[in-house]
């Protein structure tokens, strides 16, 4: 019975142990594979941009082809019916042709180059700029058409034309300025007109400048004297000058100075093909010396003879009829061999006025003559130029005059008339003695006789 259990367990056993050994060695066989054949099937396809050119630097406003090598990612799928868009932005633009380059397929971890003709903008600046590219491809698995996309971007350095070795110097704007001027080689007066020459020169190496406006102001102290104040000039090459003049008046009224005369200049030029404007303001300064109008007048010593002996007061006027100021005046007598006999400081003397003596001169002759004699006023006008006038005169020194003194000259003639006069003199002189003696006579009788009236009135008025 035993026998018969431990057969029936040892059958049982075997018949279980057999399916359970196979099981368990055909199932690290069969896994493994079955693991690898799914992941392998489920892994995406993908594309990948392997290298790309130019690779130097683009030079802004040039053409240039972008060529660049795309990669199929994928081991198992064939990847058709590719389109890749590009995109440049601001910077690149596709050059006379579509966006868009296309591809029929790439197989399996294959690769094929495409091409584009790019234009880089003339006014891009210097940087780093992108191209993108867009991808849509589409593949097969498991009997099923499925779609991927990608996307990826190229980067590009880009200059500036100006930054360019050998565009650099082009870059400098080009500027004008005056390189000489002249007004006649002369100071200029009030009222004068003079010629105003100067030349304007363009400074840049590589640009000409085109429609030049040069408009004329002569401030407070000059106008235009004939025509506008505008001169036009059609062109002024590179490095090169354009001499230019206009006539002007200085004003009556414009004192002693020196004045600008603007020159405001307006142009054009090309840079990069493209039309820029330019301005200049420049100056030129013109002196300006009024002439010096003085007079000395009213000289008292001219008029009037001094008296030897006696201090007179050379009495003057001066009289500033110019526009310019005079400073530091002094006015010195002299006489005929330059020898100063008196002097005085006086001040200045302001434009449009006179200045009267007050005693300022006070001088005194030892000898009766006739003097030459000389004025000067010496001063500084406002340039700080020192100049002088002279006022020569002359005048007649005279001995003291004495009414008591017998002025007796001794001549024939007038001796003789005097000693003929000396008779009639006395004869008049006994005639009226005698006149008098006789008044006095009758004078004194008619007293007498009144008094003696008086008398006999009195008595009658007492009886």
């Amino acid at each position: 019975m035993k026998k018969k259990l431990i057969a029936v367990l040892l059958t049982l056993l075997l018949t279980l142990g057999i399916p359970f050994a196979s099981a368990t060695a055909e199932q690290p066989d069969e896994q493994p594979s079955a693991s690898a054949s799914t992941t392998a099937v489920r892994l995406t396809p993908n594309l990948i941009i392997q290298s790309f050119s130019p690779a130097k630097t683009i030079q802004a406003g040039s053409s240039f082809t972008l060529s660049f090598t795309l990669q199929n990612t994928s081991r198992d799928f064939t990847l058709k019916n590719i389109v890749v868009k590009l995109s440049g932005g601001e910077v690149f633009t596709v050059s006379s042709s579509t966006d868009t380059v296309y591809a029929d397929s790439i197989a399996p971890l294959g690769q094929i180059t495409l091409s584009k003709n790019f234009v880089c903008q003339k006014n891009a600046e210097s940087g780093t700029y992108p191209i993108t590219a867009s991808t849509t491809f589409e593949y097969i698995e498991n009997g099923e058409k499925l779609q991927g996309t990608s996307e990826v971007s190229m980067t590009f350095r880009v200059n500036k034309k100006e930054e360019t070795t050998a565009k650099k110097s082009g870059s400098l704007t080009p500027q004008l300025i005056v390189s000489g001027f002249s007004y006649g080689g002369k100071n200029i007066e009030g009222g004068e007109n003079f010629n105003l020459s100067f030349t304007v020169k363009n400074t840049s190496k590589d640009k000409d400048i085109k429609n030049v406006i040069v408009k004329l102001s002569g401030g407070e102290a000059f106008i235009v004297a004939e025509g506008t104040d505008t001169i036009n000039v059609e062109s002024i090459k590179k490095n090169s000058s354009k001499t230019l003049s206009k006539q002007f008046t200085c004003l009556s009224a414009a004192p002693s100075g020196v004045y600008p005369v603007s020159a405001s200049i307006t142009y054009e030029y090309f840079e990069n093909d493209e039309k820029s404007q330019g301005t200049s303001d420049l100056t030129m300064s013109v002196p300006v010396v009024q002439p010096d109008k003085i007079s000395i007048e009213n000289i008292s010593l001219q008029n009037n003879s001094p008296t030897v002996g006696q201090e007179s007061d050379c009495a003057f006027k001066i009289i500033n009829s110019g526009k310019t100021l005079l400073s530091n005046c002094t006015i010195t007598l002299s006489d005929e061999s330059g020898k100063v006999i008196t002097s005085s400081f006086i001040g200045n003397i302001e434009a449009g006025t006179q200045f009267e003596s007050n005693y300022n001169l006070a001088v005194t002759f030892d000898e009766p003559e006739e003097k030459h004699l000389c004025l000067t006023l010496e001063y500084e006008n406002e340039g700080s130029q020192k100049k002088k006038v002279e006022q020569k005169f002359t005048t007649t020194v005279i001995e003291e005059f004495d009414p008591f003194q017998d002025d007796t000259i001794n001549s024939g003639d007038t001796a003789e008339s005097h000693s003929n006069l000396v008779p009639i003199i006395i004869g008049v002189a006994a005639a009226v003695l005698v006149v008098g003696i006789i008044i006095i006579v009758v004078v004194h009788k008619k007293r007498k006789k009144r008094k003696a009236q008086k008398e006999c009135e009195a008595l009658d008025e007492e009886i």
